[in-house]
């Protein structure tokens, strides 16, 4: 017989506030060429997680006869507080993060340490912010977009993202999603290089001060 599950709000649960966690793996979406989201949830009933969107977390990978050790930005929001997400990049020479590409299922569960971190928008306050990345470097900027998007979606947000190629865009068609429905919210995206067979009509090469000029008017 299944136990039906209790419904409690957000104040009558406990909120994730420690160093030292058990997180349950509950999914994993790709999300580019060798770019996998993996979403959690805490071990222990009734809690919820809080933390700053831009902090990380620590994750203990049993890779072989002694744990590693691999810090990873939460991409999640902290304004959707029942999971959270780790959105990991594997390099060829991966060891931590390709062993969770081809091992990490569903319901297997690992130890977490976090939150951790200053870089947040929190902590500084503004009418107006510039996020600029490149590659896996997308994801703190990607926890403070959504976490604007949800607690105040007339934020003034210019986003400017650089990647290999447009297939290589993390999150590529959530953002363009969010420059459609948030209506200060300014998307560059910048591209290194393109196939043969690939169309691009934005901006090619790297970020330079030229580039931030021409899509942040403003600058």
């Amino acid at each position: 017989m299944i136990k039906p599950q209790t419904f409690k709000h957000i104040d009558e649960m406990v909120p994730w506030n420690g160093r030292e966690h058990m997180l349950e793996c509950v999914a994993w979406t790709p999300e580019a060429p060798d770019v996998m989201t993996f979403t959690f949830r805490a071990e222990e009933k009734n809690i919820w997680f809080r933390y700053l969107p831009g902090q990380y977390i620590t994750l203990e990978l049993p890779v072989g006869p002694e744990p590693i050790m691999r810090t990873y930005t939460i991409s999640s929001s902290p304004t959707r507080p029942f999971t959270i997400a780790v959105t990991v990049k594997a390099q060829k020479d991966s060891i931590g993060t390709r062993w969770m590409f081809e091992n990490l299922q569903p319901g297997m569960k690992l130890k977490a340490i976090g939150p951790l971190g200053d870089f947040s928008y929190v902590q500084h306050p503004a009418d107006k912010y510039l996020f600029i990345s490149a590659g896996s470097g997308i994801t703190p900027m990607m926890s403070m977009t959504r976490d604007l998007g949800d607690r105040d979606p007339d934020t003034d947000i210019a986003f400017i993202h650089c990647a290999r190629s447009p297939s290589d865009i993390i999150f590529r068609w959530e953002l363009e999603y969010k420059a459609r429905y948030m209506p200060f919210f300014n998307l560059g995206f910048i591209v290194t290089e393109l196939e043969r067979t690939q169309l691009w009509s934005g901006l090619r090469g790297f970020i330079d001060r030229a580039k931030i000029a021409l899509l942040v008017p403003d600058f």
